[in-house]
């Protein structure tokens, strides 16, 4: 099953979930779309298990990467999925860096972790959960104090601007040992986000048609075809600068940048 198809497969998969969510609240069919949405997390299950044994995810520290690994060493990660395999490969994952690792099935385990006292550094949510969903548990984390780096686990990418902006980076399912590495380069750049922003004057060298086809694209979260639009332009600074931001799901700087 080559990238393409696995993709696919995944976005079908929870456009069975959200249209089961639809139904859900009905008396009558809420037993038959719960049945639904169950066999979809399987599936989900599958297709995440699938990728795990055809990829390593494991990161040696002797490596070489784009910034130094050893500043995530020691920090307090939360996970937050309610598959117990995807939460398995994220902590063999941060064991590599002798994170602190605590773990949640759902979003409210995730809130009462916090109550309880575990502040986290680095959150991975799944986006895709019975009851609470990542989104709204994001929100709440953050509503009682929470000042993680957001990091969102899913397969979903067609979300709306204001979505998309509660996380600092966008991890895909399925997910392989570079994608976790560029949402890691996102926690080490964060902390002089704002600083970066003012002091970054960098002009695109594009035409004012196709700045303004990617700014309302930007706006309006629509990630594919912004991949699309941004890889069909000529090899440039622009294109690098475009691409990188887009890879760290950063949709603001695209935005301010082209607006500035």
């Amino acid at each position: 099953m080559n990238e393409d198809m696995m993709h696919d497969i995944s976005n079908y998969l929870h456009q069975i979930i959200s249209n089961a969510e639809l139904i859900e609240n009905g008396r009558e069919v809420s037993h038959y779309a719960n049945k639904i949405k169950k066999s979809a997390y399987r599936i989900d299950a599958l297709m995440a298990d699938g990728a795990k044994k055809k990829t390593k995810l494991y990161i040696s520290k002797g490596e070489q990467y784009p910034f130094n690994l050893k500043k995530i060493s020691a920090l307090n990660i939360m996970i937050v999925d309610d598959l117990d395999d995807n939460i398995e490969i994220m902590k063999n994952i941060f064991n590599t860096f002798s994170c602190n690792i605590c773990s949640a099935n759902s979003g409210e385990a995730a809130l009462k972790l916090f109550r309880n006292g575990f502040i986290a550094d680095i959150v991975c949510m799944d986006i895709i959960m019975p009851g609470m969903d990542g989104f709204t548990a994001t929100k709440k984390l953050k509503s009682i104090g929470s000042s993680a780096y957001f990091i969102a686990v899913s397969a979903l990418k067609n979300q709306s601007h204001d979505d998309m902006s509660l996380f600092d980076a966008w991890l895909p399912k399925p997910f392989m040992s570079e994608h976790i590495i560029g949402a890691l380069v996102g926690y080490e750049t964060s902390k002089n986000k704002m600083q970066t922003k003012e002091n970054d004057k960098f002009k695109l060298d594009i035409s004012d048609e196709i700045k303004k086809e990617i700014l309302y694209l930007a706006k309006g979260g629509a990630y594919s075809a912004l991949e699309k639009l941004i890889g069909a332009l000529e090899n440039s600074n622009s294109k690098v600068f475009l691409y990188s931001a887009l890879k760290r799901v950063d949709l603001n700087l695209i935005i301010t940048t082209i607006e500035s």
